[in-house]
C-alpha cells in the first residue's frame, strides 16, 4: 500500500517549536508499519529543484515556490514537478493534510493516480467568521498602522483572505473522495457544504514529550503562573486573556502570565494585532506580569506546563486544539472556551473549567478558583490526565490510521 501524503513541511530531525504540532508524530509512528510505503511531498524553502530526502522510511519530495500561481493552483512549474513527482511514486492513496495545504486544488486533478483523501485540521470558513468579534471600529483602526500601510496586510484584509479560501476549502470538500476528521463539531460543519460525505474520524498524536513527561502533580508550583500559547491570529483571542488579568492581579498581584509564541517585532513595525495587544497591556499596567516566551520545543512546553498553576486557551474557534490535549496530557488544570470541538476533549468542571467565549470576567473568575483552591486545581488536574490516559489508551493512532487506509481502499474495486 503506497500512501502519498502532501503536508505543510519536510520532515526532519529538528525540534518543532510551536504548540499543537502533531502531524510529525504522526508520520514517525507510521514509518516503518507493515503494508504501507509513506511518502510526503511539500514545499521547501531555499531549493530551486526538487530535493528528495528520506526521514525514517518516509520518502520525501521538497518542492521549491517558485513562480506565481492563478485560478487556484500554484504556478505552472510547480503544477508540472509536483505531477510528475506523484506520477513517479504512483501511489494508491493521496493524503492532503488540510483545506489551508499550500497545494491547494492541485493533488485533486483527475489525471494524478490515486484516490483523494482530505484531512481537515482546521476549518478556514470558520475561521473567517470568528476573525474579528469583540474589537469595537476604534480598536480595530488602531491596528491598521505604517507595516499595514505599506504592505496592503491588515485585519481586514486576513479576515477576507479567509473568506476567499474558504471558498477553495469548500470546493476541495466537494471533490475529496474521503474525509478525515478529528471531532465531532467538524462533522458537523462539513455537512452543511455537502451532505454525502464519506467520513472517517481519527484523533491528533501526541509528541512522546507530553505522553511521558513528569505529571504535574509533582511539582509544587510556588509561583503562580499562567501559561497560554494562544497567540497569533485574533480569533485565538489573546486579548480575552489580557482583559482577565487586571481582575486576576487585584487578587494575586504576583501574577505571571506566560505566552509561547513567535511574535516578531514590537516596535511601530510590528504587526498591528501585537501592536494592539502591547497597547492594552501598557493601559492595563500589567507589563511586568507578562513574558514573552517565543518559539518552544516540545520539551520547553511541558516544562511550562509542569511549571504552570494554569492552562489557559481563550479562542474563539478550535477544530480540536492539540494544545489543551497536550496540557491534559501533562495534566496542567485549565480554563478553556466553550469553542469549536474543545468540549469534546474535555468535561466542564470535572477534567477542565468552560468560559463562553470573550467573557472576560468569568475566565478571570475560574483562574482565581484555581489559583485559590489547591484541592479543587488537584482533582482536576487529575481528572484531566484520567481523561488523557484512557483517550491515548484506546486510541492507537497509527493503527487507527491505517485501518483507514485499507478501509478506503478496500471501498475501491480498482485496488
Amino acid at each position: 500500500m503506497k500512501v502519498l501524503w502532501v503536508s505543510s513541511r519536510i520532515f526532519d530531525e529538528a525540534d518543532e517549536k510551536q504548540s499543537g504540532v502533531w502531524q510529525k508524530a504522526l508520520a514517525e509512528k507510521l514509518a516503518g508499519q507493515e503494508g504501507l510505503i509513506l511518502g510526503n511531498i511539500s514545499y521547501q524553502d531555499g531549493i530551486k529543484q526538487i530535493n528528495y530526502s528520506v526521514y525514517k522510511t518516509i520518502h520525501q519530495w521538497g518542492i521549491p515556490r517558485i513562480g506565481k500561481g492563478k485560478n487556484r493552483m500554484p504556478s505552472e512549474k510547480v503544477c508540472r514537478l509536483f505531477s510528475e513527482t506523484v506520477k513517479e511514486f504512483n501511489p494508491d492513496i493521496i493524503h492532503v493534510w488540510g483545506s489551508e495545504n499550500p497545494f491547494k486544488l492541485l493533488p485533486f486533478r483527475s489525471d494524478l493516480p490515486g484516490i483523494k483523501v482530505l484531512a481537515i485540521q482546521g476549518l478556514l470558513s470558520s475561521m473567517g467568521s470568528n476573525c474579528l468579534p469583540w474589537f469595537s471600529v476604534k480598536e480595530l483602526l488602531s491596528m491598521i498602522g505604517l507595516r499595514e500601510i505599506i504592505k496592503g496586510h491588515n485585519v481586514f484584509s486576513i479576515k477576507q483572505s479567509f473568506v476567499r479560501e474558504g471558498r477553495i476549502e469548500d470546493e476541495m470538500i466537494n471533490i475529496s473522495d474521503y474525509i478525515i476528521s478529528q471531532s465531532e463539531w467538524t462533522e458537523s460543519h462539513l455537512l452543511s457544504t455537502k451532505h454525502d460525505i464519506k467520513f472517517f474520524r481519527t484523533h491528533r498524536a501526541l509528541r512522546e514529550e507530553f505522553v511521558k513527561c513528569i505529571k504535574w502533580h509533582e511539582f509544587e508550583h510556588n509561583e503562580l503562573i499562567i501559561y497560554t500559547s494562544s497567540f497569533g491570529y485574533t480569533w485565538k483571542a489573546l486579548y480575552i486573556l489580557i482583559r482577565a488579568l487586571p481582575v486576576i492581579k487585584i487578587y494575586f498581584p504576583e501574577i505571571q502570565l506566560r505566552i509561547a509564541g513567535n511574535i516578531g517585532r514590537i516596535d511601530f513595525l510590528g504587526e498591528g494585532y501585537l501592536r494592539y495587544i502591547i497597547k492594552l497591556i501598557k493601559n492595563f499596567g500589567i507589563a511586568d506580569n507578562i513574558k514573552w516566551l517565543g518559539s518552544l520545543s516540545a520539551s520547553q512546553i511541558v516544562n511550562e506546563l509542569q511549571q504552570a498553576s494554569v492552562y489557559v486557551n481563550p479562542s474563539n474557534i478550535e477544530s480540536y486544539s492539540n494544545a489543551l490535549a497536550e496540557a491534559m496530557s501533562v495534566g496542567t488544570p485549565s480554563v478553556v472556551t466553550f469553542a469549536g470541538a474543545m468540549p469534546e476533549l474535555a468535561e466542564n468542571n470535572r477534567d477542565a473549567l468552560f468560559f463562553t467565549i470573550g467573557d472576560y470576567k468569568r475566565c478571570a473568575h475560574l483562574i482565581i478558583k484555581l489559583l485559590s483552591d489547591k484541592k479543587f486545581s488537584a482533582e482536576i488536574s487529575q481528572n484531566a490526565l484520567k481523561r488523557s490516559l484512557e483517550r491515548n489508551k484506546f486510541n492507537d493512532v497509527a493503527s487507527n490510521q491505517m485501518y483507514i487506509y485499507r478501509k478506503i481502499l478496500g471501498m475501491n474495486a480498482d485496488w
